[in-house]
């Protein structure tokens, strides 16, 4: 997978500004698929669950209601 070198520079901004961490290229490059293909696994995940036709959100009415004191 090819990341454009500007959103690999993006993401070095962000670590840097973000948690306070500076990265080596190769580092950066592994941070980048790792996320990439994290979020693609969600949202892989989220298309099988939308096509599946089940049932997805129970609702909550079972929760009993806060007592005031």
């Amino acid at each position: 997978m090819k990341i454009k070198p500007e959103t690999l520079e993006k993401l070095r901004v962000i670590l840097k500004k973000d948690f306070g961490q500076e990265v080596n290229d190769q580092d950066l490059h592994d941070i980048a698929f790792n996320l990439v293909n994290y979020y693609d696994a969600l949202s892989r995940f989220y298309l099988e669950d939308i096509t599946s036709g089940r049932t997805l959100i129970e609702p909550y009415d079972n929760v009993p209601k806060r007592q005031e004191v």
